[in-house]
């Protein structure tokens, strides 16, 4: 594997999965979602989930296992992200990791993650998160999160969201939530560079014994992967919806490595990390008018357009 390259202004429309925005439009269009959002800022939910983080987990930073921290910012820096969001370990030997909270994000690894991964196959589960952040997934992800909290426990008699969560809602949220998996993907893959990388990690997700992991069968499991080309998403009817996100826990390992294998295969992601590299000494451009910047500006001094700098 050669030098990991820095993707300058890299934006997030670059790499979003046609199926995440494509649901993100039917899920904005859900009645309710409107009040719902409105409901879940006003009382704080987000606060209690960092609580119930922060508390029980271990932080990560420069000092407290900063090999894995040093990782995160090289991942932050590659996906031209500069806000280096919280990391937390917690005690789990399945391999996972996840994201909670849209206005300060707090990214999570399992032990397992950790001790099971190599540092690059790291680098892409830490870019999958990274790019939730990036794609602006977290205040609808963070709901679709808690909805079944919600309407189980607080009703509609406490903060009087659950009359607002419909059938139709909560399934369009989680639909949603489960096609911006294939988008966090990419991100993952712009973060470390290395498709083989990328597949043993989610081969190693989904469920390969430790003590095969020097004789993995990657050509098995991308047969196994590439059935999946004819799957039709667009297809299924409200209960096969319902039935595709009923496990909210499942990884979707060999589905994500169908998608992802796609997209490498279309050219795309090359394209990407030829487009937003360059040569050291060599000037970056203004992607709309072609003026020279640094590479860190929020907007073009030339034509005023914005670039992206989350």
């Amino acid at each position: 594997m050669g030098e990991i390259k820095k993707l300058e202004l890299l934006h997030p429309s670059e790499y979003e999965h046609p199926l995440d925005r494509k649901a993100l439009q039917a899920l904005e269009g859900t009645p309710g979602l409107e009040s719902l959002t409105r409901k879940f800022l006003k009382h704080g939910v987000e606060r209690g989930l960092r609580l119930q983080y922060t508390g029980s987990y271990i932080k990560v930073n420069e000092r407290n296992f900063s090999e894995v921290y040093d990782i995160l910012v090289d991942v932050c820096n590659t996906l031209h992200v500069k806000k280096i969001p919280d990391l937390y370990i917690s005690w789990d030997y399945s391999i996972n990791g996840f994201t909670a909270g849209s206005e300060n994000p707090i990214i999570g690894l399992t032990s397992g993650a950790i001790d099971l991964l190599t540092d690059n196959e790291l680098r892409y589960v830490l870019g999958h998160e990274v790019g939730h952040i990036k794609s602006g997934h977290m205040l609808y992800q963070t709901m679709a999160e808690v909805i079944p909290i919600i309407g189980d426990i607080l009703g509609t008699a406490t903060l009087g969201i659950g009359g607002i969560i419909g059938t139709g809602l909560q399934l369009a949220l989680l639909y949603w939530w489960r096609m911006s998996e294939f988008t966090a993907d990419r991100a993952g893959l712009l973060a470390c560079q290395d498709e083989d990388s990328v597949i043993n990690a989610l081969i190693k997700m989904a469920g390969a014994p430790k003590k095969f992991f020097d004789r993995i069968e990657r050509d098995a499991f991308l047969e196994q992967a590439r059935e999946f080309r004819d799957y039709d998403y667009d297809s299924l009817d409200k209960v096969g919806k319902a039935l595709l996100v009923m496990d909210n826990t499942h990884p979707w390992t060999v589905m994500r490595a169908s998608e992802i294998l796609e997209w490498i295969e279309s050219g795309t992601y090359s394209e990407i990390i030829e487009r937003r590299t360059r040569e050291p000494g060599t000037a970056f451009k203004c992607p709309k008018c072609g003026t020279t910047l640094n590479g860190d500006e929020n907007f073009c001094g030339m034509c005023g357009s914005k670039l992206w700098c989350r």
